[in-house]
């Protein structure tokens, strides 16, 4: 899956945003300005240090979003590591409109997560927006 993914740092103290647009439930997406509250998957992101150390994150919200923040520890920590899976969106509007059958079918489906390989980024670069690929981790 490819991702455009934007970093802005808010502050000089490592302080940091990520946004990214991806392409996971296409189907609704255009023009749908709702269409992270409708479909039933979401992009989580975990943002680590090189120590494994949890910087920030977006994982499983009242409110979809494709955007997180973080802060470095201190200026020296610029390797960042990305760490995102699919997870299931507990609040997707177009799941409410299933059965109990169809959801429970759902859930058995989606027991496993789908893992992708973290992805490393330099933040001494100013890389402020690129485009990344994420490769599936095997179960």
């Amino acid at each position: 899956m490819k991702l455009e993914i934007e970093i802005v740092p808010e502050d000089f103290n490592g302080g940091y945003s990520i946004s990214w647009k991806d392409s996971l439930c296409a189907e609704f997406i255009a023009p749908e300005w709702n269409f992270l509250q409708k479909r039933p998957y979401e992009l989580n992101c975990y943002i680590t240090n090189r120590n494994n150390d949890t910087l920030g994150y977006y994982g499983p919200q009242s409110f979809q979003q494709q955007f997180a923040y973080f802060s470095t520890i201190d200026k020296y920590d610029s390797i960042v590591n990305l760490n995102f899976k699919i997870g299931i969106n507990p609040f997707s509007t177009f799941l409410e409109t299933k059965s109990e059958d169809y959801i429970e079918k759902f859930n058995k489906m989606n027991e496993k997560q789908t893992l992708f390989e973290p992805v490393k980024l330099e933040l001494n670069q100013k890389i402020l927006k690129t485009e990344i690929e994420l490769i599936k981790i095997k179960n």
